[in-house]
């Protein structure tokens, strides 16, 4: 007898977590993540210091929270308050650190972190659960916004290029690890085709929205 085990799908709740424990998960870790990132920022040694200082990174944690959210609803509430408290964690410790805080660029990353802890919250979600068409994009967007953090915000924007290079290596391993699981490749690779163009976009017109919201 031909065993049916293989084929069957995932379970989508296996990785999740009860959503009190995802809420709090998201709150503490963006407190936490939020706070260390001042720290590293003064640590931190060349090539890699520009990982305390980026996008990127900061969208990791709300990502990993959604991964254990059981609803997408919950995912996008637990992303959007790890987004959130980054920000809170890293300028309250800057300030306590004595280093000086501004209003208009604490009221720039609360509008990022509304924007991006959301999606990338639901992005970790989708990874963990979506099948059909949906399959890949979650893997999708979190490879696309280091692809692009570093061909356009650090090789177009800025031209630091030993930058460029650390975060899209980063992209690649991050291709290669959770854009092949659950898989397969190619409906990451599809769905790159999407998240890549919109990400550049975003990423040159990051700048002009934050001038208009300081």
């Amino acid at each position: 007898m031909t065993s049916t085990v293989a084929v069957l799908p995932a379970d989508p709740t296996r990785r999740a977590a009860p959503t009190l424990v995802v809420v709090a998960l998201g709150a503490l870790a963006g407190l936490a993540w939020g706070a260390a990132t001042s720290f590293l920022q003064t640590v931190l040694p060349a090539p890699v210091q520009g990982l305390a200082n980026a996008v990127s990174p900061w969208l990791v944690v709300p990502f990993l929270v959604g991964v254990r959210s059981r609803t997408r609803g919950v995912a996008v509430l637990a992303g959007l308050l790890a987004c959130v408290l980054q920000v809170v964690g890293y300028y309250v410790t800057a300030d306590l650190r004595g280093f000086g805080v501004s209003v208009t660029s604490v009221a720039e990353w609360i509008v990022t972190g509304v924007v991006g802890g959301p999606v990338f919250g639901l992005a970790g979600h989708l990874w963990r659960t979506a099948t059909g068409r949906l399959r890949g994009l979650g893997e999708a967007l979190l490879v696309g916004v280091w692809a692009t953090e570093s061909v356009v915000g650090y090789g177009v924007r800025l031209g630091y290029v030993v930058d460029a290079l650390v975060f899209g290596a980063v992209a690649v391993a991050l291709l290669l690890t959770v854009g092949r699981r659950p898989g397969p490749l190619r409906a990451t690779l599809r769905w790159l085709a999407v998240t890549l163009p919109a990400g550049a976009a975003g990423m040159l017109l990051l700048d002009p929205l934050l001038q208009i919201v300081g």
